[in-house]
C-alpha cells in the first residue's frame, strides 16, 4: 500500500504534517477532512512510513521511554489530548525522544490510533504494551493503562539492574586480571629475560612457560590484537541473531547456580505479563499469543503455543497449563486458583511478585558467591606469575652464592 505525505491546517490555525498509509490520495484527503483539518497537499512519499517509524538514528534509552510514558499518563489524566500532550513533552526532550514523539504525533495527526502509532516502533515499545494501549483506548481507560505499563517497566528495570550488578562486578575483576596479565607479559617479563637466559635448562617450568608466553606475545602482538577484534566482531554478529541469543540464554539458564534465579525471573516475567494483559482488558487467547514475543527460548514458545491452541479449542486455561512444563508447579497451582475463582489478574500479580522476590534473593546469593570466587581466581593467576618469576630469581641468587 502506498505512503502519502500530507500537510493541512488544523481548526486552531496550526499547520500539521505527517505521513500516512492509504490506498489512494482521495482516501488521505477524506481522513484529513474527517479530523476537521483543511488539506493543503497530499503527495506520494518518497520514503515509506515504515522508514520513518524505524527510527533512523540511536533509539531512546528504555529509562527515557518509561519517564515519557509516566509524564504522558499525567498529562492525559489532566485532560489533554494525546496530540497536545505529545507536543508539550516534545518541548523538553533529547533528540532520540524527539524523533520518537514526533513520529507518534505525526501518525496520530494522520488518523492513526495511539496503539497503531506505537506498533510502528517494535524496538522501543513491546507488543504486550501495544495490546494494553489498544484495550485502554477501546475502554476509555488509557491513563490507567499507561500507569500500569509504567509500573511494570519500573519493576523490570529494577530487576534488570540487579542482574547487571550480579554480572558486572565479576566481569570487572576478570577483565582487570586480564589487563594486569597482559601488562606483566608485555612490559615486566622482558626486563628479566636477559637474566633468565643464563639459567638455560635450569629454569623452572613455570618461569619457562611465562617467558615463552611473553616471547610469543611480543612476536605476534598485532596478530593477537587482530584475533581479539575478530572474535569480538564474530560474537557481536552471532548474538545479533535472535536464534543465537535464544540458544545462549538456554545454555546460561541450565548452568549450576544460575538456573534457579533465571527460571524464577522468567516465571515472573511470563506470569506478570499474563496478569497485566488480562487485567487491562486483553482477551486470554490474545494474551497467550502476545506472550510468544516476551520469551526467547524456543522450548518455552512451543509450550505457549500448545496452551494457546488448547484454550482456543475450549479447554480451561489452568488445565492446558498443567499439561506443560511452561511454569513451575507452584505457579501453576496459583494460576489455577485464579482461573477457578475468576480473579486471574490479581493472583497472577501476586505470583509475579513472589517469583520476582525469589529471583532477587537468588541473584544476591549468586553475587555473594561469584564475587569472592572471582577474587580468588584473580589472586591465583597473578600470584602464580609472581611466584614463577621470584622462584627463578631466587635460583639465580643461589647459583651466585
Amino acid at each position: 500500500m502506498p505512503h502519502f505525505r500530507f500537510r493541512a491546517v488544523a481548526a486552531n490555525g496550526e499547520i500539521v504534517s505527517g505521513e500516512v498509509e492509504a490506498p489512494t490520495r482521495e482516501e488521505v484527503l477524506r481522513r484529513i477532512e474527517y479530523l476537521g483539518h483543511l488539506p493543503i497537499e497530499a503527495e506520494v512519499a518518497a520514503k515509506g512510513l515504515s522508514n520513518n517509524a524505524s527510527g533512523a538514528g540511536k533509539p531512546p534509552p528504555a529509562r527515557d521511554v518509561t519517564i515519557f510514558l509516566r509524564q504522558l499518563a499525567l498529562l492525559v489524566g489532566a485532560g489533554l489530548t494525546l496530540e497536545a500532550a505529545l507536543q508539550t513533552l516534545a518541548e523538553d526532550a533529547n533528540k532520540p525522544m524527539l524523533r520518537f514523539m514526533g513520529g507518534l504525533r505525526s501518525m496520530i495527526s494522520s488518523g492513526d490510533s495511539f496503539a497503531e502509532a506505537l506498533e510502528r516502533y517494535p524496538a522501543i515499545v513491546e507488543s504486550a504494551y501495544v495490546a494494553m494501549v489498544r484495550a485502554g483506548e477501546a475502554s476509555g481507560k488509557l491513563e490507567a493503562v499507561l500507569r500500569a505499563i509504567v509500573e511494570d517497566r519500573n519493576r523490570r528495570e529494577l530487576l534488570g539492574e540487579r542482574m547487571n550488578s550480579a554480572i558486572r562486578y565479576p566481569l570487572f575483576l576478570i577483565g582487570s586480571a586480564m589487563l594486569v596479565l597482559f601488562f606483566f607479559l608485555v612490559y615486566v617479563v622482558p626486563q628479566f629475560e636477559p637474566v633468565f637466559k643464563d639459567l638455560g635448562d635450569r629454569l623452572n617450568s613455570g618461569a619457562a612457560f611465562v617467558l615463552a608466553a611473553s616471547a610469543w606475545l611480543h612476536a605476534n602482538l598485532y596478530a593477537f590484537f587482530g584475533g581479539c577484534a575478530a572474535i569480538v566482531l564474530l560474537l557481536w554478529s552471532i548474538l545479533g541473531r535472535r536464534e543465537a541469543r535464544s540458544r545462549l540464554i538456554a545454555m546460561i539458564v541450565k548452568a549450576p547456580g544460575i538456573a534457579g534465579p533465571m527460571q524464577d525471573a522468567r516465571t515472573a516475567r511470563i506470569v506478570g505479563t499474563l496478569g497485566l494483559l488480562v487485567a487491562n482488558g486483553v482477551p486470554l487467547p490474545a494474551t497467550l499469543k502476545i506472550l510468544r514475543d516476551v520469551v526467547a527460548d524456543g522450548r518455552v514458545v512451543a509450550a505457549i503455543d500448545r496452551v494457546h491452541e488448547q484454550v482456543r479449542n475450549g479447554r480451561r486455561f489452568a488445565e492446558a497449563l498443567a499439561d506443560t512444563d511452561l511454569l513451575p508447579p507452584l505457579a501453576v497451582r496459583m494460576l489455577r486458583v485464579g482461573d477457578e475463582t475468576g480473579d486471574l489478574p490479581s493472583i497472577a500479580a501476586h505470583a509475579a511478585q513472589f517469583y520476582e522476590h525469589r529471583s532477587g534473593l537468588g541473584l544476591d546469593r549468586l553475587m555473594g558467591a561469584i564475587g569472592p570466587a572471582a577474587i580468588v581466581f584473580v589472586s591465583v593467576v597473578i600470584g602464580a606469575l609472581v611466584v614463577s618469576i621470584m622462584s627463578a630469581l631466587l635460583s639465580i641468587t643461589e647459583l651466585a652464592l
